[in-house]
């Protein structure tokens, strides 16, 4: 089977076409402050997993995250605490959240994104 390369639509990446997204499986745990109310639309489903993520305001802590994920920060502010201090991220900027990172999650506002997951590790498998 040929293989075509696939165009990511500005129309996801601005927030359009978003669906609800089921709730996390320990969302009530983890929510610190606000409530995620969470969209998104998956891009790409192979070996990783692309898609645009969109939350209202919310706090979370996050404990042992359980894989690498890519973000490209869209719309609104990600600040991610730790022991080792705050670092806030805004639209235009990427990071690489690594496995295994403990701290808080805190979008402040409206806050949209791009992220790439390897799908075994976001799976479970």
């Amino acid at each position: 089977m040929k293989k075509a390369p696939i165009a990511i639509e500005a129309t996801h990446l601005n927030g359009e076409g978003l669906k609800p997204l089921p709730p996390f499986p320990n969302e009530a745990e983890i929510t610190v402050e606000g409530a995620l109310n969470h969209r998104g639309h998956m891009l790409f489903d192979g070996q990783f997993i692309a898609e645009v993520y969109e939350a209202d305001p919310a706090k979370l802590r996050i404990d042992d995250f359980p894989y690498d994920e890519y973000i490209y920060v869209i719309e609104g502010r990600l600040i991610l605490i730790d022991d080792g201090g705050e670092s806030e991220f805004k639209p235009g900027d990427s990071l690489i959240l690594p496995k295994g990172f403990s701290g808080y999650w805190y979008m402040p506002e409206k806050y949209r994104e791009f992220i790439i997951i390897e799908k075994k590790a976001h799976s479970g498998e």
